[in-house]
C-alpha cells in the first residue's frame, strides 16, 4: 500500500519531470524559430538577387551573415537553457524529497560537468551552423555559374523546415542537438546532487537511497530502455546493460541520443 509520504514524492517527482520536458519543448520551439527566420531570409535573397558572378561574394557575406547571427543566439540559449536544466536536475531530487517530509542538508553541487557540457554543446552548434554554411555557399555557387536555376536552388535551400531538403535536414538535427545535450545536462545534476547526498548522508531522517527508471512518453522508446521502466536498484549500481543512469558519460551515442 502507497503511504502518503510516497504519494506526495511521486506527485511531486512528475511535476518536475513535466516541468523538465516544457523547458525542452520550449528550447527546441525557440531553435526551430531561429531557423525559420534564417530560412525566410537567406530565401529573400535568393529571389531579389541578380545572379551575376560579380555578385557571389556579396551574396555570400549575406548568407554568412543570417547563418551566423542564429549560431550565436543558438549558443548564447542554449548554454542559459542548459543552465536552467542544471537547475532543474538538482530540484529533481530535492524537490520531492522535501515534499516527503525529507530534509535535505545544504551540500555544494560542482558545475563542472555543467560547464563541459555548455562547451559541448557550443561545438555542436558551431558545426551545425558550419555544415549549413558550406551547403548554402555550394547552392548559391551552383545558381552563379548556371548550373542551377534559382528556383532549383530555392528547392534545395527548402520552402519549410518539415521538408527533405537541406533546412529541414539541419532543423531536425539542432532538434536532435537540443533535446539530447538538454537530457544530457538533466541527468548529469541529478547524478551531481546524488553524489553529494552519498557523500555526506545528508537528509533528515535518513534514508536508503534507491533509483528508478522511468521511461518517458516517447512513442517509439528504445526496446532495451523500455525494458527497464519501473526497474528499482540501488543506487550506486548500474541498471541491466551497464547503464548507471540515462544519458550517462561513456554510454554510446545509440543509448544516448534523443534518449527521454
Amino acid at each position: 500500500m502507497t503511504t502518503k509520504r510516497e504519494s506526495a514524492y511521486d506527485k511531486k517527482l512528475a511535476e518536475l519531470i513535466a516541468q523538465a520536458g516544457k523547458l525542452t519543448d520550449a528550447q527546441v520551439a525557440d531553435v526551430l524559430a531561429m531557423l525559420e527566420t534564417a530560412r525566410n531570409e537567406i530565401a529573400a535573397r535568393v529571389a531579389t538577387t541578380e545572379w551575376q558572378a560579380h555578385r557571389l561574394p556579396e551574396l555570400k557575406a549575406a548568407m554568412d551573415q543570417a547563418i551566423e547571427a542564429v549560431r550565436l543566439r543558438y549558443s548564447a540559449d542554449q548554454a542559459e537553457a542548459l543552465t536552467n536544466m542544471w537547475a532543474s536536475g538538482i530540484d529533481v531530487i530535492d524537490g520531492p524529497l522535501s515534499t516527503a517530509g525529507i530534509r535535505v542538508m545544504a551540500t555544494s553541487v560542482s558545475r563542472t560537468a555543467l560547464e563541459i557540457a555548455q562547451g559541448y554543446s557550443a561545438d555542436l552548434i558551431r558545426g551545425l551552423a558550419e555544415d549549413l554554411r558550406k551547403q548554402v555557399s555550394s547552392e548559391i555557387t551552383l545558381g552563379i555559374m548556371g548550373q542551377k536555376t534559382p528556383y532549383e536552388v530555392m528547392q534545395a535551400i527548402g520552402t519549410d523546415l518539415e521538408g527533405p531538403q537541406m533546412f529541414g535536414k539541419i532543423s531536425r538535427r539542432a532538434e536532435c542537438i537540443t533535446r539530447t545535450e538538454m537530457g544530457r545536462v538533466h541527468g548529469a545534476a541529478r547524478q551531481a546532487r546524488i553524489d553529494a547526498l552519498m557523500a555526506t548522508g545528508a537528509t533528515d531522517p535518513p534514508i536508503r537511497l534507491m533509483k528508478k527508471w522511468i521511461s518517458s512518453d516517447s512513442a517509439h522508446p528504445r526496446t532495451s530502455h523500455h525494458a527497464l521502466n519501473g526497474m528499482i536498484v540501488p543506487i550506486d549500481q548500474n541498471f541491466p546493460g551497464n547503464i548507471p543512469y540515462p544519458h550517462a558519460p561513456g554510454l554510446s551515442a545509440a543509448e544516448v541520443i534523443n534518449c527521454g
